[in-house]
């Protein structure tokens, strides 16, 4: 959720082989099937974050979440499989490296403005995913995580705690 875990993710992928290149290393790695999403989805002990979404060095779409908040918050963790897989399908991964190419560290200058609005879209998005699914248990505890953050943003550049909140409480309520 928070953008240091797309370096710390990347690191420990690269560290198996998904990113540097070596694709059978990928199949060592822990995965759960994630409901939401065709998505392979890795789980991973000892990462500060806790979830992310990225595509491995063959340009397939991943999912990394962290394996304390699966076993510690089950439903919060089924709000983050779901936020992550919306990332993906809302066309976010990848998006800038795919738009900018590789310009260096400037480029976070150019996305910044946008990972607010990205992770708005990928919070409403699991929260109607979730209400087809009758999952409301998911939907409050992803409200409840988001609103712990209050007036701080829940990352860098990212919204509040209380927008994220809002958002999703109006998103799992608004129809189609």
């Amino acid at each position: 959720m928070r953008l240091p875990l797309v370096a710390i993710a990347a690191a420990l992928l690269a560290g198996f082989g998904l990113i540097s290149g070596n694709a059978q290393a990928g199949r060592f790695l822990p995965t759960i099937e994630n409901p939401y999403c065709p998505i392979t989805t890795y789980t991973l002990r000892d990462v500060a974050e806790q979830a992310s979404s990225m595509k491995d060095s063959n340009g397939r779409p991943v999912i990394v979440v962290n394996l304390s908040t699966l076993r510690d918050d089950p439903a919060y963790a089924k709000f983050l499989m779901a936020h992550e897989c919306c990332h993906h399908t809302l066309g976010h991964v990848g998006l800038f490296k795919d738009g900018l190419g590789q310009v260096g560290p400037q480029a976070f200058f150019y996305i910044a403005p946008e990972l607010k609005r990205m992770e708005l879209e990928a919070d409403c998005c699991a929260a109607r995913l979730l209400r087809e699914r009758h999952e409301e248990g998911s939907i409050e505890a992803g409200r409840s995580a988001m609103a712990l953050f209050g007036k701080e943003p829940t990352g860098a550049y990212y919204p509040t705690g209380i927008e994220r909140a809002d958002n999703i409480s109006g998103c799992a309520l608004a129809p189609e």
